[in-house]
């Protein structure tokens, strides 16, 4: 009998121990199992993604181009589709890529029990489409309700540079403004270092964004080259005890990996929504070196906000770069 009961002990322990395992329930093989719902209703497409796993759904992240909508999951997946959509759509490793032949404007909803993310597609004239954050509201969704401080380059005696009618310090603050109306409307967090035609110091701009508490700076200026320009502090990074305390490089110095992951998320969208090269500059700007969170300055080429459409994708591809940086 004894002899019966060890072989019976012994038999379910190799059955126990040959059992295949799993990261959790929703994931196979490394690939977290999602489910994607296609419907359409009264001229709006509606997808839907699902999965059990909700960090995953909540890391996903949107973004849109004229004709394109990319959705970028944050690790790989086993993807099963319900529904026959009637749109151009495909699975490119971890990016779900949506092809539209019109212009299109899109809202998103995070939504839990169980978690997924829903899309709905609206086809939109061109003239909506060219407005000021009428391609936004998909970075806008993801953009958290962190603080953030923009900074139109120049401003008063300060004119920038001049480029036949257009002045700088006009059309920085102008992009700002497009910025700050579009965040406003989603209640997110927003702060301009200048509203008006006024000069400020670099001083004063970084105090003004220190006072804020900011989590995100972004300085705006114009360039007349062809090229986006990055520009990030080159202050090394350092542990808090090895610098100064009271110095103002020292505020830098302790985000400068936060800096230099917002340069490359701004880059990105930059060249996602453009089809072009970012010039990347690390240089000792007073500006930024002075700044205690995340601080950029971008140069934006004269010849893309020649009208209301360029300036649209500027806004939308800058609003993008902070989703990007974000949700990382």
């Amino acid at each position: 009998m004894a002899a019966k009961l060890f072989f019976i002990i012994l038999g379910i322990s190799v059955l126990v121990t040959d059992f295949p395992t799993f990261e959790s329930a929703y994931t196979m093989e490394g690939k977290t199992e999602v489910s994607m719902r296609f419907s359409t209703q009264e001229g709006v497409h509606r997808i839907v993604f699902e999965s059990q796993d909700e960090s995953f759904i909540k890391n996903t992240v949107v973004t849109s181009t004229q004709n394109q909508i990319k959705v970028q999951f944050p690790s790989n997946l086993s993807l099963t589709v319900q529904g026959n959509p009637d749109i151009e759509a495909s699975l490119k490793g971890r990016m779900y890529v949506i092809n539209l032949g019109y212009p299109f404007k899109t809202k998103l909803l995070l939504l839990t029990s169980p978690p997924r993310l829903s899309i709905d597609i609206v086809q939109v004239t061109k003239e909506e489409s060219s407005q000021p954050g009428g391609r936004q509201s998909s970075s806008l969704l993801l953009i958290p309700n962190i603080r953030i401080v923009i900074d139109p380059g120049h401003g008063g005696y300060d004119l920038g540079i001049l480029s036949g009618e257009l002045k700088e310090k006009e059309a920085t603050l102008s992009l700002a403004r497009a910025m700050e109306s579009a965040l406003l409307k989603k209640n997110r967090s927003v702060f301009l270092t200048r509203r008006a035609d006024q000069f400020l110091s670099l001083t004063e701009r970084a105090m003004f964004a220190n006072q804020k508490s900011a989590d995100i700076f972004i300085s705006i200026h114009l360039t007349p080259s062809q090229d986006f320009a990055v520009y990030s502090s080159l202050t090394e990074s350092a542990p808090s005890d090895t610098v100064n305390e009271y110095s103002i490089m020292a505020l830098q110095r302790r985000v400068i990996e936060k800096s230099k992951a917002l340069s490359e998320g701004m880059g990105k969208a930059i060249k996602d929504e453009f089809k072009k090269d970012v010039i990347y500059r690390k240089m000792e700007l007073p500006l930024l070196s002075s700044v205690g969170t995340a601080a950029i300055m971008i140069e934006v080429p004269v010849g893309t906000i020649s009208d209301q459409a360029g300036k649209a994708r500027v806004v939308d591809a800058l609003l993008k770069g902070i989703a990007l940086y974000a949700n990382q």
